[in-house]
């Protein structure tokens, strides 16, 4: 038997109560973020209808509302984004022009 034989199951061992209430506290999702979430994604013209559902469901869940604005059904459903993709192309080929020769000190 070697004398660092046992040193691994330290490594194995669960942490104690503590640690793992305090483990929880950090990485608890925020409400407010979760259900922001679900809002966007009802405001999302990209998501599906399943999805738009699912989050329906979760926000009365929450007790959330969700109302989403008649504009935003109507631009959904005809495809009309708020920045026309021909103006987004232009701006994006701006950047990448303009960016790539900025030196930085």
């Amino acid at each position: 038997m070697s004398l660092f034989s046992h040193s691994h199951r330290r490594d194995r061992r669960p942490h104690s109560n503590t640690a793992r209430r305090r483990e929880r506290y950090y990485h608890r999702r925020d409400v407010d973020h979760v259900a922001g979430g679900y809002k966007a994604a009802l405001a999302n013209p990209n998501t599906t209808r399943r999805g738009r559902s699912h989050a329906k469901q979760e926000l009365r869940a929450m007790g959330e509302s969700t109302h989403v604005p008649f504009m935003t059904k109507v631009k959904r459903t005809l495809g009309i984004r708020s920045t026309p993709r021909r103006k987004r192309e232009q701006e994006k080929h701006y950047e990448r022009e303009h960016t790539s020769t900025r030196r930085r000190y």
